[in-house]
């Protein structure tokens, strides 16, 4: 079975479902994307880094939201916006080149840099829910820098 998931049409029952299993109580919010040169897909952490330490703002870590309707599966992906002057921006390009996303804040989970291993990130392995069945649940992650291409994704 092929799975292409995409940006939810809306805040349904399975996007609820999904925030619910990752016990937030935060409420999901679509964010267009905003153009900022030099930022890569894949790299939200570096992203966010480098456009805080240059405009200011905080980091705010959460989850993108996909959902292939037709074949019941919906997945959330650990990512990270900024907040600046009380709007949230998302900046980093998507490889399936989407214009948006839908996020949602978690404020529950442990992120952000690593104080002990400041080449590391905390991050967290999708979760994917099959018909209301939670196939995968998210998993703790680092992310390990290992240069400027290459990371090294380890569970802990």
């Amino acid at each position: 079975m092929k799975i292409t998931p995409k940006v939810p049409k809306k805040i349904n029952g399975t996007v609820r479902f999904l925030v619910r299993s990752l016990s937030l109580k935060t409420t999901p919010i679509f964010l267009p994307l905003t153009q900022v040169p030099n930022t890569r897909a894949g790299y939200c952490f570096n992203n966010v880094e480098d456009y805080i330490k240059e405009h200011g703002g905080e980091a705010v870590y959460g989850w993108m939201i996909w959902e292939d309707r037709k074949k019941g599966f919906i997945e959330a992906e650990f990512h990270v916006i900024v907040k600046s002057c009380n709007q949230y921006i998302d900046i980093t390009p998507r490889y399936n080149y989407e214009d948006k996303i839908l996020f949602v804040e978690d404020n529950v989970r442990q992120s952000g840099r690593m104080k002990d291993n400041p080449d590391s990130w905390y991050s967290w392995s999708n979760i994917k829910i099959i018909n209301e069945y939670v196939a995968e649940m998210a998993e703790p992650l680092q992310i390990k820098e290992l240069d400027d291409e290459d990371s090294e994704i380890i569970p802990l």
